[in-house]
C-alpha cells in the first residue's frame, strides 16, 4: 500500500492516481464488496496485471480510500469550525456535509467495510472517536460561552450522547423508510432542541429560515 500512497503523491504516476479514483467511485456506487479488482481494471482499460503492480490486495485499496476520505472530512470540518461565528452555525454546516457525505455512499458500503475490512473499520472507528468526540466537545463548550447552549448540561455526557445517536444514521440495522441524511438532520435537530438556550433557539430557527429562502 506505501507504493500506492507514493505513487498517488506524485504526479508522474497517473496510473495510480486512476486506480484510486476509480476504486472510490465504484465502491461509492456499488459498494465494497460489489466492487472487484476485475471491475477496477476493466473500467480503466488496464490489465489486472497493471493493476497489480500499484497495488497489492483490494483491502489495501479499501484501506487507502478509506483513509483519504476520512483525512478529507477533517479538512473540512476543521475549515467549518474555523471560519464559522458560532456554535450554532457551525453544527449547521457540518450537519450540511455530513449529509452530503451520505447521500454520495452506498447503503451497503459500511456495512461491507465492518464485515471484510476490519483494518479500514478500526481507521474509522478511531476517527469516530478521536475526532468527531473532540469536534462535538468543543462545539458545546463554544455554545455554553456564547450564551447559546445552557450552562447546566453535563458536557462529557451531553457528548457521549450526541456522538451516539450521530451514528444512528450509518446502523443499517434501524429498519425503517428514512434516508440516511433525514435520520441526521432529525438528530441534529433533537440534539439542538435538548441543550440550546432561548437564544440558541432563536438563532437556529432564523438560520433554519434563511438557509429555506435560498
Amino acid at each position: 500500500m506505501e507504493n500506492l500512497l507514493e505513487n498517488i503523491k506524485t504526479a508522474e504516476n497517473c496510473t495510480a492516481s486512476k486506480i484510486f479514483e476509480k476504486a472510490r467511485d465504484l465502491f461509492s456506487k456499488v459498494g465494497v464488496r460489489n466492487t472487484t479488482m476485475d471491475d477496477i481494471a476493466k473500467e480503466l482499460g488496464i490489465s489486472k496485471k497493471t493493476l497489480y503492480k500499484e497495488i497489492e490486495t483490494k483491502a489495501d485499496l479499501v484501506k487507502f480510500c478509506v483513509q483519504y476520505d476520512l483525512q478529507q472530512d477533517e479538512a473540512t470540518i476543521n475549515a467549518i469550525s474555523a471560519n464559522t461565528e458560532n456554535a450554532i452555525e457551525e453544527l449547521l454546516q457540518i450537519g450540511a456535509h455530513v449529509t452530503k457525505e451520505l447521500q454520495l455512499y452506498h447503503p451497503s458500503m459500511l456495512r461491507d467495510i465492518t464485515k471484510f475490512y476490519p483494518e479500514s473499520w478500526s481507521l474509522i472507528e478511531q476517527h469516530i472517536e478521536v475526532f468527531a468526540k473532540k469536534n462535538i466537545y468543543e462545539n458545546l463548550k463554544k455554545g455554553i460561552k456564547q450564551g447559546l447552549y445552557r450552562k447546566d448540561i453535563n458536557i462529557e455526557m451531553v457528548t457521549l450522547l450526541q456522538l451516539n445517536l450521530s451514528l444512528l444514521p450509518l446502523n443499517d440495522k434501524q429498519q425503517t423508510n428514512f434516508q440516511p441524511a433525514e435520520i441526521h438532520l432529525e438528530i441534529m435537530k433533537y440534539n439542538l432542541y435538548a441543550i440550546a438556550t432561548t437564544e440558541g433557539i432563536k438563532l437556529f430557527e432564523q438560520l433554519i429560515k434563511n438557509k429555506n429562502k435560498r
